[in-house]
Parts: C-alpha cells; structure tokens; sequence
C-alpha cells in the first residue's frame, strides 16, 4: 500500500528540485511522478477554504495550491516565469493566446489538463484558465520564480490591452466560461 501523500513532504522536494539543474525538467517529473496517483493526492490534501493558498515562496520557486471552480474562466495572464501544474481534481482548459499584430490577443491553441495530468508552461506564455468540468479544477502549481513580487499582466479579452496584474483587474475581467 502505498504512503498517504502529505503536503509538506511535496514542499520540499518541490524546492529542492527548484534548486537543481535543469529546474523545470526536475519539477516536471516529481509532479509527474505525484499526479500518477491523482485519488491518492486528492485524498490527502487538506480541504482549503480558500482558492488560493501559498505553500512556499522565496526568489527560486512559488508552490501554491490551486482551485478554479466549476464555470468560471480566469483572465488571460502571464507568469514571467516558466510553471509546471499538476492537476488531481477537476478538469480544467488552458487557452494559448499570441498577439494578433494590432494590438490585441488570438487564441493560438489550447490544452485540456485532467487528473493526472502535468502542464509546462514556458515563461512567455499567455493564457487562460477555465474549470470545464462539474467539480472544482484543483492543482500543484509551481513557479520557478516568486511569483506574487514579479510585476505581471492581465489581458482585456475583449481588447486584448494589457494592464496591470492587480486583484481589483483580476475580478474585475475574470468571468463565467465563455467556452
């Protein structure tokens, strides 16, 4: 049988594979090699009240802990940074998104990221989140940077104009799934 999955043992392999070599491989394939067995994390994983929970952050790496809810599609963004997301409840799609040459966005291709399953994200990524499935979409989310002091943006859908990655833009462009 295997070992109950705990939070904090994750934590910390977690940083030290952000510390290593070829830091992104490394994230990849311990998130890899947890989400293999997406009930047994999902079973050992504190049920949160919030969305939103920071388990580490330092100038190296960001390790949060992730629920988008079900409908619901969250602004089109960029990290700055690369992430690896592992996901073990949910269902969740990931829109791509490049310029368009006049000043807006175009969808250049999406991802539908299910139990078990790891995304890369490079760090000049632009995209879009949205829980597709009836449950919430919950995840490791793993940044290879500090993620909350990182000056980044979000994108207008409608317009594509960039502005300034705050809470108050966060909802106020974060909207129900637009499919």
């Amino acid at each position: 049988m295997a070992a109950a999955f705990d939070i904090t043992e994750l934590v910390t392999a977690l940083r030290a594979a952000a510390a290593g070599e070829n830091a992104a491989k490394a994230v990849r394939a311990l998130l890899e090699e947890t989400m293999a067995d997406p009930a047994r994390v999902a079973a050992g994983m504190p049920d949160y009240p919030e969305n939103d929970i920071i388990f580490h952050e330092d100038e190296a790496v960001s390790i949060w802990h992730c629920r988008f809810m079900p409908g619901t599609t969250v602004p089109a963004h960029d990290h700055k940074m690369s992430a690896v997301i592992g996901v073990y409840a949910g269902r969740e799609r990931n829109d791509f998104f490049q310029s368009d040459g006049k000043g807006g966005l175009q969808r250049s291709s999406a991802t539908e990221v299910s139990p078990g399953d790891v995304l890369s994200i490079g760090p000049s990524a632009i995209h879009s989140v949205s829980c597709i499935s009836d449950t919430p979409c919950c995840g490791i989310h793993v940044y290879l940077g500090n993620l909350t002091d990182t000056e980044r943006s979000l994108f207008n859908p409608d317009t594509g104009e960039a502005l300034a990655f705050t809470m108050d833009n966060y909802e106020k462009l974060q909207r129900p799934d637009q499919g």
